[in-house]
């Protein structure tokens, strides 16, 4: 039978944190050493035996009070007689959260954690400034009887055996061979002239900026906007915002755009300035909530809310069921809506800004034949393999068990790994016992492997070269061998005393970027 909610929290009065937001509620989240207020009550709502569906498990006030919007149970102050176990979200002017004891006249009861550093009693005029409104839980039947626990157990049954279903389709999913290229691929011998133009709009004014040597432009395939940072004199005339627009053509063509972000001046009167491209807009957290949603789609439903410019956005066929992404950055998002695609129909996408335009590509259709990397067309090249990071070679993961209040743990081991590299374990809880052993062996799958990475520097500038493009890697010295086309994982384009210059990371083979 589900408790009163008010009661546990009753019960709690008094105790006091650990220094540095450190707390029994926080310990039970797993993120001691945070503000604790939101995972106090929900921590409240777990002991009272009411599911996550009723009251969000979260440690955000803004993913709590969205939660609540979400499903329709808000009401904003002015509007509502807050009752018994509601829960209050004080957002105007702090963020802070509590749980209604009662109401008596005009006077609002609540109780809070890390209040003054402990959970306390508190009141407030229903008109408190600072109350923004409350979330209302359904509480309906939990006391009637015990439907509620029995039907948030049959959903995290239910989302057990689709992440079961993801996970095998993970294991038995055979990775691609890596397609092999050879010396018939060619350069086309001509250098690029690495001429320069920057635009600056400012409101209605519009100017070109001289620049200083060492302009870089920089990609990422994953979670990082392009960036931009030159230098030029300090001209009065011409002044240079923040958020003013920046648009780069290399030997005519357009190449960058973006938005100046910041800048810092030195004694001499150069300025060096940095500018992102929309991507940078992807940093944004939001709670992200789509059903039967396409990654293509979700990422326009993005671009729409955040009012960012799309271009092509390729069918990703792969329809998503259902997905609620809480608290969470854009970028972070959208890769799980791309993550998921991969595993499901084997295809790898690439999102990037094409000059103003966000634009989603299939990897396979982004190859760059013209710019061959060999011994000769790189200055110089590096390679590191690592198991320094995220490189596991055993997977603990625990279920906590109701009936006997212990924890059900699944191990699954490479003991040759292990013989070779000591014990590196990771370790997460799980919700359904029925994760544990195919959970278990699909991390250790991706996982147990060291990192290699591949650096080639100074190789000659190409225009269709950015982060996701496919491209011709030829180097056998010592022990590297590779004959493959690679995928740039990062590329720094550089343009100092006339030369065009790009720096790679890729990956590939047996290469992790």
């Amino acid at each position: 039978m589900a408790k009163d909610i008010v009661d546990v929290a009753l019960g709690q009065i008094g105790y006091r944190e650990q220094g540095n937001n450190r707390t029994k509620y926080g310990e039970w989240f797993g993120m001691n050493g945070a503000a604790w207020c939101h995972m106090f009550v929900s921590w409240c709502a777990n002991q009272a035996g009411v599911p996550a569906s009723v009251v969000p498990k979260t440690a955000s006030t803004d993913s709590g009070m969205a939660w609540f919007k979400n499903k329709g149970r808000f009401k904003y102050k002015g509007k509502y007689t807050p009752k018994r176990g509601d829960i209050v979200y004080f957002k105007t002017g702090r963020s802070h959260v509590g749980i209604v004891e009662y109401v008596s006249g005009n006077t609002l009861h609540t109780v809070e954690g890390n209040s003054s550093d402990q959970v306390k009693r508190k009141t407030y005029p229903l008109s408190e400034a600072t109350i923004t409104g409350y979330g209302v839980p359904n509480y309906k039947n939990l006391n009637e009887k015990e439907s509620g626990s029995s039907n948030d157990d049959e959903k995290k049954k239910q989302n057990a055996k689709k992440e079961l279903d993801y996970l095998k389709t993970l294991l038995e999913r055979k990775q691609p061979k890596a397609k092999t290229t050879s010396a018939d691929v060619k350069e086309t011998g001509k250098l690029p002239d690495g001429v320069v133009d920057i635009l600056i709009t400012s409101g209605k004014n519009k100017f070109f900026v001289p620049v200083e040597d060492g302009m870089k432009i920089v990609w990422e395939r994953q979670g990082a906007p392009g960036t931009l940072t030159f230098t030029t004199k300090y001209n009065k005339k011409f002044k240079i915002k923040e958020g003013n627009s920046v648009l780069v053509s290399v030997d005519g063509t357009k190449f960058f755009y973006g938005f100046i972000f910041k800048h810092s001046m030195a004694k001499d009167g150069m300025v060096s300035y940095t500018a992102y491209d929309q991507l940078r807009y992807l940093k944004n957290k939001d709670n992200v909530i789509y059903v039967k949603k396409r990654a293509d789609q979700v990422i326009r439903q993005i671009a729409k809310k955040f009012r960012l410019r799309t271009g092509t956005l390729a069918n990703t066929r792969y329809i998503i069921p259902k997905r609620v992404d809480a608290d969470i950055a854009l970028f972070d998002a959208i890769q799980n809506a791309l993550d998921i695609t991969t595993t499901m129909k084997g295809k790898v996408y690439v999102l990037y800004d094409n000059v103003g335009k966000l634009t989603l590509s299939d990897i396979a259709k982004m190859k760059v034949d013209a710019c061959l990397v060999d011994e000769e067309t790189g200055r110089d090249f590096s390679y590191e393999v690592s198991i320094d990071s995220d490189t596991y070679n055993q997977i603990k993961l625990m279920y906590e068990n109701k009936k006997n209040s212990k924890y059900d743990v699944y191990v699954t081991k490479n003991a040759k790994k292990i013989a070779q590299w000591g014990v590196l374990q990771y370790t997460e809880k799980i919700d359904h016992p029925d994760l544990g052993k195919e959970k278990s062996k699909a991390l250790l799958k991706l996982y147990s492997k060291a990192k290699k990475t591949l650096s080639v520097t100074g190789v000659i500038g190409q225009k269709r070269v950015r982060a996701g493009c496919l491209v011709p890697v030829i180097l056998k010295v010592n022990e590297l061998k590779v004959a493959n086309y690679m995928l740039v994982e990062k590329v720094t384009h550089t343009f100092e005393n006339r030369e065009w210059t790009m720096d790679l990371i890729v990956s590939g083979g047996d290469f992790i970027g």
